[in-house]
């Protein structure tokens, strides 16, 4: 997908070198940027290839139109806060992961129609991580096994927990989680790769997108709304493996467990535990899914070895090992 060009010009030297080659260090990025420092090196490079996205500094404003093949053009200014004047503009003293992921923002809300399709060999395994036993190191498992899983393919981690604790486990720089991406696909709007992009954070080499905020925006999400997510992320992502860490408040869990290629269960040997495992299969008899079970291991994470562990082992299934 990455036949798509992004351009930043301005006069200051070195800032638009500098942004080009970070952006063009991000893994599996939509667009290749390339950095200008002079009005006519840029109109000479797009009059041969039009770019998606210019970011352009402010004293090139008054030249914009005179030319064409210039695409969605973005001010970066020196004032923090601005007056719009007919273009979208971002403050340019900001972390360049800032800057890129405001850009794709942007372009991403009134783009005329999707990026393109996956690239990939062949279709991207779900993994689910799911159980009715609580204290069960759930989460730990479901991030050791992506972390190993993306060593060796693209792999995303979508937490799906009423409480994930994630914003002081793992902070981000900006306030854009799941709750935007999915709003961004109820409007039906056509570049959700490019979206997408700018909503997704990294642990080492495990793609993420940071949870919701509460529990009042999962009890809001529906069975249809995920359908739609996991298709959009089948159709237009390049990720071979997407790990589902589930809980008992997502709306359309046992549908959701069913298109998994596997279903992660931890467990305990308590009593108590045992029977909740229990009263889960039960109930997956009484809805006639017996087939998840069929496609579920159980796995006692307070057992020999340990997560990671048990992570490494069962990466080497998804990794092509």
């Amino acid at each position: 997908m990455k036949g798509r060009r992004m351009a930043v010009c301005g006069r200051e030297k070195g800032y638009a070198k500098k942004f080009a080659e970070f952006a063009n260090s991000r893994k599996d990025s939509l667009f290749a940027v390339h950095g200008f420092t002079d009005w006519d090196e840029l109109t000479a490079y797009t009059k041969e290839h039009p770019v998606d996205i210019l970011l352009l500094s402010e004293e090139y404003r008054i030249q914009i139109s005179e030319d064409k093949g210039l695409g969605r053009v973005i001010l970066l200014t020196e004032e923090e806060y601005r007056e719009d004047d007919g273009y979208p503009a971002i403050y340019k003293f900001q972390p360049c992961t800032q800057i890129l992921r405001q850009a794709l923002d942007i372009y991403a809300e009134q783009a005329p129609q999707a990026l393109g399709m996956a690239l990939r060999k062949e279709g991207m395994k779900r993994l689910g991580i799911y159980s009715p036993v609580g204290r069960t190191g759930k989460t730990g498992f479901a991030l050791a096994l992506g972390k190993e899983v993306a060593k060796r393919r693209r792999t995303l981690y979508l937490n799906m927990e009423e409480y994930s604790g994630f914003a002081a486990l793992y902070p981000y720089e900006d306030d854009w989680t799941l709750s935007e991406l999915m709003y961004f696909l109820k409007q039906g709007k056509k570049a959700f790769a490019c979206k997408l992009e700018g909503v997704i954070q990294q642990i080492g080499d495990l793609d993420y997108i940071p949870p919701l905020r509460s529990p009042v925006e999962l009890r809001h999400i529906s069975r249809e709304d995920w359908e739609a997510l996991l298709d959009a992320l089948e159709r237009e992502s390049r990720y071979e493996v997407v790990i589902l860490d589930l809980s008992g408040m997502v709306n359309g869990l046992f549908e959701l467990l069913e298109e998994c290629d596997c279903v992660y269960t931890p467990v305990e040997e308590d009593e108590t535990a045992r029977a909740k495992v229990s009263q889960y299969e039960d109930t997956l008899g009484l809805l006639e899914l017996e087939h998840i079970m069929e496609r579920t291991k159980k796995l006692c994470l307070s057992g020999g070895g340990g997560i990671e562990f048990l992570a490494k082992a069962e990466s080497r299934r998804w990794s092509g090992e």
